[in-house]
């Protein structure tokens, strides 16, 4: 037992936090603010479903903190290895427990080593229900334990290995110690940034320090982070004493990996592993607004260059001491999509199958299989297996094009009215008839999905649908269909390069031209509906009810276009700027009719208001002369009664009553 060791080697078990540590130690000055931490505490130890894919989770992802400690995402780093997880497993650099919740779930016996005492704590909490997990709080340099271990992982820590240590060569010293700890056949996974990143050259900050870059020019200082280029990192692997290493290479990067590609697939010449790369580049979390080169045309001259490794984002390595490991492997690439409901977490994996290639999926979790939920228009499908595309997206198409200077929307038009055709070509090779003469052109409902990264044009020239997994219960309307493509594409490109035609650059300019010049004249009421359908389609494939769909923003520039336009001509900017002026113009004097339209209703409300109180004031006069007259005329009424009581009580009145009494008696009809 993991206990027993832990107390051999002077540990004490802390019955508050449940962490083990020596009784002396004080913990590592290692923190993410403790506002941050504080709250992520709060989150975990209130939460009552804490797994890896955790909807509840989920629902607390709002920042970059709280995503990179509770979303199920941390984990695609581990599952390509999730078959050999097993036995005895360090995890060195444990965090908050993101990774350690996994490997505890994958049914290994985990110890979990963490520095800092809170977030040690924090650990533990995550994985509290988790018997085969024991977290102990303790310096790697300074941990010292009788046992060996099948695995050991150091995933975003050997950047780190300068801060707390003394040697020399830390990150080598850290690599070294690892190897100590492993079993004959153990395996060391690392994962950690490129120094010479791709994205780090387009300009994105150093992770670690926050300045661009600073790793690229070999800035770092030896009490900062340090992350390796990878000719450097192999080496220092082999000086470790490792026999072997793979690198592999996780997308956009290994923190929130959404795909991995292997060595196979990175050298297998009937696998475009670059289609996988530029879809995934975009979904970086930390990616800034503008690159100063567009990702996803420089990816395949690097892939093409032989330079995907040297160039990638991050590294995932596995390393081993016997030379019998075979690192060899069938799958040529993983794809993941785990940021949605648990019962939607699937994994996509490419696998040689008998020299071809399969497509092939499996759902993450095991808490159930997919279903209609809570929504009537709505349901998820599984993807069929099935045999691998080679071709070209027509994603890949279109950054082709607005990744070139001066891109027309005369380009932009052609794209998608081929896109239409194809769409129609593909519905009708299924059996479906559509009218493509119609405004209202209704597709089947698993065409929800026909965007044009689902759209693969193989190598023969022939269109093939990928990847249908979210379909309608009715038919779509192509409009919505056209809608969802625009937008998805404008999502999933980092950079944009300047158009010839300034009313394109814009979102909503460059959706409302595309609408346009197919034929689909719509309105504010249109794209409102619009809106909601993708808000209900992503609030039903994430669970999260209060997740904001934001994708539209017409007033927003397309990513690159917001600047001036640079080299332009005198004459060109002068007419640009006309262009852009009579655009202007026609807003101005639509929102102005719009005003005047408001002011004359205001206008009259404002006199059936003046009205209305003219009217209330009269009433009100008619009523308090009403309550005048009622109060005189109770007034004489009280008078006249006092008046009467005063005459029956005199004597006179007496007097006349018994004469009359009297007079009554002596007629004879009475």
């Amino acid at each position: 037992m993991m206990q027993s060791v832990l107390l051999q080697a002077g540990y004490i078990f802390n019955t508050e936090t449940n962490v083990w540590s020596r009784s002396e130690y004080c913990g590592i000055a290692y923190s993410d603010g403790d506002q941050v931490e504080q709250r992520i505490e709060k989150i975990v130890t209130t939460a009552k479903d804490l797994s890896v894919l955790s909807n509840e989770l989920r629902t607390h992802c709002t920042d970059w903190p709280s995503l990179y400690h509770l979303s199920g995402v941390r984990a695609n780093i581990l599952r390509p290895f999730e078959p050999g997880l097993g036995g005895d497993i360090l995890e060195i650099g444990a965090g908050c427990g993101a990774i350690t919740r996994y490997l505890g779930e994958c049914g290994a016996n985990v110890l979990a080593l963490e520095g800092s005492l809170r977030r040690a704590a924090i650990a533990r909490s995550r994985t509290h229900d988790q018997s085969n997990v024991v977290v102990v709080a303790e310096q790697f340099d300074q941990f010292r334990i009788d046992r060996k271990f099948d695995v050991i992982t150091l995933i975003g820590v050997l950047e780190y290995a300068g801060l707390f240590a003394t040697h020399e060569h830390p990150a080598l010293a850290m690599l070294e110690r690892a190897r100590s700890l492993l079993k004959p056949n153990g395996k060391l996974i690392v994962a950690i940034e490129n120094q010479l990143g791709l994205k780090y050259f387009a300009g994105a900050p150093e992770d670690h320090l926050g300045q661009p870059m600073y790793g690229i020019e070999g800035r770092y200082q030896t009490d900062q982070p340090q992350t390796f280029g990878y000719k450097f990192l192999a080496e220092m692997i082999h000086q470790a004493g490792f026999v072997k290493s793979e690198f592999l290479i996780p997308l956009p990067d290994y923190k929130l990996p959404v795909c991995i590609l292997t060595t196979e697939g990175l050298s297998a010449p009937d696998f475009d592993a670059v289609e996988l790369a530029c879809q995934s580049i975009t979904k970086d979390a930390q990616l800034p607004e503008r690159t100063l080169f567009s990702l996803e045309r420089a990816l395949p001259v690097v892939f093409r260059n032989g330079l995907a490794v040297d160039l990638a984002n991050s590294f995932l390595i596995v390393a081993v001491n016997s030379s019998e490991c075979d690192f060899e492997s069938d799958v040529l690439a993983y794809y993941f999509s785990t940021d949605r409901r648990s019962i939607f977490c699937k994994e996509t994996s490419f696998v040689r199958c008998d020299g071809d290639i399969q497509v092939k999926r499996h759902i993450l979790s095991a808490n159930g299989s997919p279903a209609k939920i809570d929504n009537r228009d709505l349901f998820f499908q599984l993807p069929c297996d099935l045999a691998y595309s080679h071709g070209k997206t027509l994603y890949r198409e279109f950054v082709e094009i607005v990744t070139r200077p001066n891109w027309t929307a005369k380009e932009i038009q052609c794209y998608f009215s081929r896109y239409m055709e194809i769409i129609l070509e593909i519905a009708h090779s299924e059996g479906h008839s559509c009218n493509s003469q119609s405004q209202d052109l209704l597709l089947p409902g698993d065409y929800l999905d026909a965007i044009p990264s689902n759209i693969v044009m193989t190598d023969a020239g022939k269109a093939v649908y990928v990847d249908r997994e979210w379909c309608a219960s009715q038919g779509i309307p192509f409009s919505y269909l056209l809608f969802r493509a625009i937008t998805s594409l404008m999502k999933g490109i980092s950079t944009f390069s300047q158009p010839q035609d300034p009313t394109v650059a814009t979102r909503g300019g460059l959706l409302l031209t595309v609408m346009n010049s197919l034929g689909f004249s719509l309105g504010e009421e249109d794209f409102a509906k619009f809106l909601r359908m993708e808000s209900e389609l992503s609030t039903f494939s994430s669970g999260v009810e209060s997740r904001i769909f934001s994708t539209w923003s017409p007033d927003a520039s397309l990513p690159g276009c917001s600047g001036p336009f640079p080299g332009e001509a005198l004459d060109s900017r002068l007419k640009r700027t006309e262009t852009a002026k009579s655009v202007a113009e026609k807003f101005a004097y639509e929102r102005l009719t719009e005003i005047q339209y408001l002011q004359t209703r205001l206008a009259a409300t404002e006199k059936a208001k003046a009205y209305a109180e003219s009217l209330a004031i009269n009433r009100l006069q008619e009523l308090q002369q009403l309550q005048s007259q009622l109060t005189q005329a109770q007034s004489q009424l009280t008078q006249a009664h006092t008046q009467l009581e005063s005459i029956r009580s005199s004597p006179g009145y007496k007097l006349l009553k018994i004469i009359n009494l009297a007079s009554n008696r002596g007629r004879p009809d009475v």
